[in-house]
């Protein structure tokens, strides 16, 4: 008995010096921002903290989607291991190593999922200053809730106390304005094209990245008195990852054709992979009636495997001339939908031929439904085969 009374005050003794310790750390950073929604979030906090490098920060930054790496003050990336399961705990790392390295600034990507977490995360970790929501959208739906309004619920969580909140003006849902009430902060909804300043002084900029997001980081940029200039140059000069959306012009030698490659795969949920591919038939209408659809799927996401199945059912499937089909779950999507061929392959160069062989010409080759896997391996293959295309 006497032991187990020194072991759960040891243990109590151990968490009161981890939570002084992180909050020491913590206290020791001016400035944090925290990016959270359904997409978008890894895009915004490479963009918003290259910005605030440009300008003049000491920034150290996290991001958890397509690639999980922290960005260093000195432009350095430290790719984190992913053999194991992601932990929030992750993030008391990050604060801590943020406070050692002298970071006067802390960009990070909300990482969590379930509403428990989200709550441990953002207030009694990160504790941010600054909170960015990209969007809410209908994803991981077993976890946060079927309808968008749950899912705001649940990402309401990361308002903390006298925060200072953005999130597009669209998406300004009742949760989040309770929420903000209650801790205090402050909301300031961005308006769709509001960074259409920016635009106007580099048109450039539109063709590489998404309007909301754009928007988004203008806004915050701009509450911190960042010049445009300094905007512009630390958007040109932001790290992307491999999910982040690429299209590729591709001209085979071995025959006469015209393949436009584009990397969707990170979109992940259905409306925000037909608002990419949307996007891209308006940059390239002579191909927009040949498009060949690559959907990778993952065993560890069997719900959206069974969501991409149903929206393509109801009629989605359509909108492509073929599509093909790969990852683990392929064959349930085969039985499930007799139009999809399973793409077989165990390079990405074995796969590009499969698909080659059925593209008319021009062909728009569009990949969607996962980065992980199959995705990554047939991104990274077309920067190296194609060259950037540029409208």
């Amino acid at each position: 008995m006497q032991t187990l009374l020194l072991c759960s005050i040891a243990f109590v003794l151990f968490l009161v010096y981890e939570r002084l310790a992180i909050d020491s750390s913590r206290r020791r950073i001016p400035l944090c921002i925290t990016v959270t929604g359904t997409r978008g979030k890894s895009s915004v906090a490479r963009l918003l903290a290259s910005i605030l490098r440009e300008n003049g920060r000491r920034v150290m930054a996290k991001t958890t989607g397509s690639e999980a790496v922290i960005l260093l003050p000195d432009g350095r990336r430290i790719e984190l291991d992913r053999s194991v399961a992601p932990s929030i705990m992750e993030q008391k790392q990050l604060v801590r190593k943020a406070a050692r390295l002298n970071a006067d600034c802390l960009v990070a990507e909300v990482m969590s999922i379930r509403p428990e977490n989200h709550y441990i995360e953002s207030r009694r970790i990160l504790k941010p200053n600054i909170v960015v929501i990209t969007n809410v959208r209908r994803d991981h739906t077993e976890i946060m809730g079927e309808t968008e309004d749950a899912i705001a619920s649940v990402l309401s969580l990361d308002i903390c106390s006298r925060s200072t909140v953005f999130l597009p003006e669209k998406n300004n849902q009742a949760s989040f304005r309770a929420e903000a009430d209650r801790c205090h902060a402050n909301m300031i909804p961005v308006k769709a094209g509001s960074s259409s300043p920016l635009l106007r002084s580099a048109p450039d900029l539109g063709r590489i990245e998404f309007p909301e997001n754009l928007d988004l980081v203008y806004a915050v940029s701009t509450h911190f008195g960042i010049s445009e200039q300094k905007i512009i140059e630390g958007i040109r000069k932001a790290q992307h990852d491999v999910g982040r959306l690429g299209v590729w012009l591709y001209r085979p030698r071995d025959r006469q054709q015209t393949c436009y490659l584009v990397n969707a795969f990170a979109a992940n949920d259905p409306e925000s992979t037909f608002q990419v591919l949307s996007r891209v038939t308006e940059m390239l209408p002579s191909a927009s009636g040949n498009i060949i659809g690559i959907l990778n799927v993952r065993p560890d996401r069997l719900p959206r495997t069974v969501q991409w199945i149903s929206v393509l059912r109801n009629g989605a499937v359509q909108r492509f001339r073929q599509l093909f089909v790969t990852g683990d779950h392929a064959g349930l999507v085969k039985r499930r939908l007799p139009e999809a061929r399973v793409l077989k392959g165990k390079s990405p160069e074995a796969m590009m031929e499969a698909v080659r062989a059925q593209a008319p010409d021009p062909a728009l080759i569009f990949g969607f439904g996962n980065v992980k896997g199959c995705g990554k391996l047939l991104a990274e293959h077309w920067s190296r085969i194609g060259q950037p295309y540029d409208s």
